[in-house]
């Protein structure tokens, strides 16, 4: 987006150092849309990164500069104003006060680690985990910092290389992590996990197509696993990706059918979300112009939307239409459940996110605590 730096003007920017404040703080709108953005000041060129806040009911917004784009973002459970938010690939990290819309306190990656993108919380909120990778060699580590000072007290492996996102499952005790691993050359990509109070691995799971990488992923109740990829590293990034759907007791398995859809998926599938009820997995694939929707109990295609530049995805409070952020101009719409057909009336045009993923603050944000592992 090529904007001037007045439209900024409602931008807030702050810095505090006490960390969030209280959560009776903000009231809750039904649908506070978050996610990540960028765009190029045309009056020197600058690029310059935003955290966006989009009132999806009232169709306001409210922007906060970062020093990073941002992309994974994390609500803490015990203050829900309080965010975790991460570069994709970089040193980029901090956390976010909603309430008084400021950055309250950056967070330093360990030397020789980049962050890689995500995080979660445990479950009583006292922990804050994140995908972390040491440089020289591509290892994927789970740092672990206090949540209160923000200081390190620990960390594990993710049993491979440089790991994306994270989830906690069984209550907090086990965590699922896509590593994207290396090139064709390297280590394969995989969904590994861990147990964390050992710190051991449980299971090490792999897709059927050695040729994709594993980026982000969703989980339903019953334990079916979504995950959704990019072309491996070395490859060109028109190369195809893919999703590939499981259940308990079955594959990993990458869907291949119908070819006329699956060969538009150039470069990434990109974002992942599962509607538990429905048994149904919504994926934004950008390179593609479309989402898909697929369902889990057999992993046929249900639906193919034609919608340019298809981002991020998530659900409405009430789980009645899914969100999609799309095109140029990082437009938001709704898209009924019942129908799954976009419903034009809800646009809103500019929501700055221009990133990989837009988050439901007024729900849960991410699945937490569902039933693991995946075997």
């Amino acid at each position: 987006m090529f904007l001037t730096r007045r439209e900024f003007g409602w931008a807030v920017l702050g810095l505090a150092v006490h960390g969030c404040s209280d959560e009776s703080a903000i009231a809750k709108p039904r649908n506070l849309i978050l996610g990540g953005g960028k765009y190029q000041d045309i009056n020197n060129g600058e690029v310059r990164h935003v955290l966006s806040a989009v009132d999806l009911d009232a169709g306001t917004k409210t922007l906060t500069e970062t020093d990073f784009l941002p992309h994974g973002i994390h609500r803490k459970p015990t203050d829900t104003n309080c965010l975790a938010v991460f570069e994709k690939i970089g040193p980029g990290a901090c956390e976010y006060d909603l309430a008084a819309g400021e950055v309250a306190r950056m967070i330093e990656p360990s030397s020789g680690r980049w962050f890689y993108g995500h995080g979660a919380y445990s479950i009583d909120g006292d922990v804050l985990y994140s995908t972390e990778t040491v440089l020289a060699t591509g290892d994927g580590l789970i740092a672990v910092r206090d949540s209160d000072t923000l200081e390190s007290i620990g960390e594990f492996p993710t049993y491979g290389k440089e790991p994306h996102e994270c989830k906690l499952l069984d209550d907090g005790r086990t965590m699922v992590i896509t590593n994207g691993g290396g090139d064709l050359n390297g280590d394969n990509p995989c969904i590994t996990y861990v147990d964390i109070a050992s710190e051991k691995l449980l299971e090490k799971v792999r897709l059927t197509n050695a040729e994709l990488n594993t980026g982000h992923l969703a989980i339903n109740p019953a334990g079916s696993l979504v995950v959704v990829s990019a072309p491996r590293a070395g490859l060109s990034t028109a190369a195809q990706g893919g999703i590939s759907i499981g259940s308990p007791g079955m594959t990993l398995h990458t869907v291949t059918k119908p070819a006329a859809v699956t060969r538009r998926m150039q470069g990434e599938a990109l974002s992942v979300v599962v509607h538990s009820a429905a048994n149904v997995a919504a994926v934004t694939h950008p390179d593609g112009d479309m989402v898909t929707f697929w369902s889990l109990e057999d992993r046929s295609l249900l639906k193919v939307i034609k919608l340019p530049k298809a981002r991020g995805i998530e659900l409405t409070l009430d789980e009645r239409a899914f969100i999609v952020s799309y095109g140029t101009t990082a437009s938001l719409v709704r898209i009924p459940v019942a129908t799954l057909e976009p419903d034009s009336a809800s646009v809103i045009d500019a929501s700055f996110i221009t990133g990989s993923h837009i988050y439901n603050w007024s729900r849960a944000m991410s699945e937490l605590f569902y039933p693991g592992p995946f075997s």
